[in-house]
């Protein structure tokens, strides 16, 4: 038996990520769908914000996992998860 767990788009999401932050694994339930390759964050690349309909936030910074997290201006509070 293989002890090698799976890794998802959920387990990549970063602890706090703001919840305004939206990605297509969010709309389509795919947030428990295996990750394949050596990622860092979830999802595909195409990340957006639900205060701007754009990939830049009211702040005029680009919207990103590793960046939509506490301390950031706009950010909206966690729980994307």
């Amino acid at each position: 038996m293989s002890s090698d767990r799976r890794v998802t788009h959920r387990d990549l999401i970063p602890k706090g990520m703001c919840r305004s932050l939206m990605m297509k694994q969010i709309l389509t339930d795919a947030l428990d769908d295996v990750v394949w390759g050596d990622r860092d964050y979830p999802g595909d690349g195409y990340y957006w914000c639900l205060r701007t309909c754009n990939d830049v936030g009211p702040d005029d910074e680009l919207v990103r996992p590793e960046t939509c997290l506490p301390g950031r201006a706009c950010y909206g509070g966690g729980g994307a998860t």
